[in-house]
């Protein structure tokens, strides 16, 4: 029986898809297999894989179903074929090769939970990158993250590219296929109301986000966010969930004013306990559509001050 397996989604990544599955087959843990379903790609992501699909890697093509049905799909397959667990990577990014071995470390020593992430940095152009930052005492050791949402201020402990989900304990949680944008936020959310979730310190993700194609790219208009009111009723079950539905909705608020949507972003800012923000946050959301826009010219303001819209893909 095969430890983990990998499933990276794909559709429309011909410039990463090479790297990222290279990443995998670099692995120093070896007791993994790979599954690449092409999520109706149009450009050449399938093609640059030809000569990369052998017996530890599968391509499956399936007409466009979105990124969570994908990922759901991925799932079923790991549960079918019997895998200890499954491990996620979005094709934009990378795993460095001690990932897998660093994720089953973390399941060994935190058998009880069901979901295991390691650390990751962001990769911000050609070889420039940035480090996360946690809002938890940051631990040199494996660690159960409790209060899971207290950790979560600043960057999110868990990403589609960093964690791995432990089949041994039965998980029924999917991701929502409704959504086409904070679906991993979503996730993140359900997993920690329903599971334990382990935290391995060791980088060993990156997330590109000079990427071309991201899917935080796509106008807001046009995306499919979820509904964070349907948390509301569990604020009280759940310490510090308040503050952290509050945090995604001034990030989804502050991308539609930057897209000069104020009639959006007056929906999200009104459910917000100012309390929940810094004062540099409230005021980033009194700023014109003109001053936001210069100020994510130097994305590190942002990024510091809590701006990281959390998406898939």
């Amino acid at each position: 029986m095969k430890s983990f397996l990998v499933i990276i989604p794909l559709c429309n990544k011909e410039t990463t898809i090479e790297r990222c599955l290279q990443s995998v087959l670099q692995q120093s843990f070896e007791s993994f297999d790979v599954v690449v379903i092409n999520d109706g790609s149009t450009d050449n992501s399938a093609t640059m894989l030809e000569g990369l699909v052998s017996d530890k890697v599968e391509l499956i093509h399936q007409e466009n179903k979105g990124v969570s049905a994908t990922r759901n799909l991925g799932i079923e397959i790991a549960i079918k074929n019997k895998y200890q667990a499954v491990a996620l990577l979005d094709a934009d990014d990378y795993w460095m090769e001690n990932h897998l071995s660093n994720l089953h470390t973390a399941m060994t020593e935190c058998p009880e939970a069901t979901v295991v992430t390691t650390n990751y940095r962001y990769q911000v152009g050609h070889r420039r990158y940035s480090k996360t930052k946690f809002s938890f005492l940051h631990a040199d050791h494996i660690k159960i993250v409790e209060p899971f949402f207290e950790g979560n201020y600043f960057n999110a402990v868990m990403t589609s590219s960093s964690i791995a989900i432990n089949l041994k304990n039965k998980p029924s949680i999917r991701y929502d296929e409704k959504l086409t944008h904070t679906e991993d936020t979503d996730f993140m959310i359900r997993a920690a109301m329903q599971y334990r979730i382990a935290f391995n310190p060791v980088v060993s993700v990156t997330i590109d986000q000079s990427a071309p194609q991201r899917s935080d790219k796509i106008p807001m208009a046009q995306q499919h966010i979820m509904d964070f009111d349907q948390y509301e009723s569990k604020v009280d079950e759940h310490s510090g969930l308040k503050k952290f539905l509050d945090i995604n909705r001034f990030s989804i608020a502050i991308g539609y004013r930057l897209q000069n949507d104020i009639k959006n972003a007056a929906l999200y800012q009104h459910k917000i306990d100012p309390s929940s923000l810094t004062k540099k946050q409230q005021q980033l959301l009194t700023m014109t559509t003109r001053q936001l826009k210069a100020l994510k010219r130097t994305q590190k303001i942002l990024g510091n001050l809590g701006f990281r819209i959390r998406t898939g893909r």
